[in-house]
């Protein structure tokens, strides 16, 4: 039986006081009290803190995941560009060795024409002092300055008779090679 605050009671004797038991048991169901209070307590803000972490893990595994997906495609761009800048290298070197082979081309056509006007200069100052008459080309040694054949040319006879090797060109047969003058 309580008593309230307002209702005066009999004066307080030292009997009405917990027994030490009592006392004990209100102390232990306090502190029972307080244990389970702190123990809610501390299991809400863990909860708050794995959930806070949780939220942070994912935060940065994305965070990781874009910034992986960032590098590989930068990669691919680097490899695309690296791979484009080599094609175009080896296009640039083909194109120089081309180039060059046609300069190499042309000087070495212009050399042999040199030479063929030089040629052609001498022997047209050495008709001029003296004339050189005409023959057949199988009537000249094969070592001769006369002959335009670039090959040498055998002679071959048949029955005693002088005929054109079997391999000729119109140019060098006899007739046309008398025509030409």
């Amino acid at each position: 039986m309580r008593r309230s605050h307002t209702d005066p009671g009999p004066p307080a004797h030292f009997s009405s006081f917990p027994t030490p038991s009592r006392r004990l048991a209100q102390i232990r169901r306090r502190k029972k009290r307080t244990q389970d209070k702190m123990f809610l307590e501390i299991m809400e803000v863990t909860r708050n803190e794995r959930a806070h972490l949780k939220e942070w893990k994912d935060m940065v595994a994305k965070y990781r995941k874009d910034t992986s997906e960032h590098e590989d495609r930068r990669d691919e761009r680097e490899d695309r560009r690296d791979a484009r800048d080599e094609r175009w290298r080896q296009e640039d070197q083909r194109c120089r060795q081309e180039d060059q082979q046609w300069r190499d081309a042309t000087l070495e056509l212009l050399c042999d024409q040199t030479d063929i006007l030089r040629h052609l200069v001498d022997l047209q100052e050495e008709q001029r002092g003296h004339r050189v008459p005409l023959q057949p080309m199988f009537n000249h040694p094969q070592y001769s300055p006369c002959s335009i054949s670039s090959s040498p040319r055998c002679v071959r006879t048949r029955g005693g008779r002088l005929c054109a090797p079997a391999h000729s060109t119109p140019v060098d047969s006899p007739t046309k090679r008398l025509s030409l003058h």
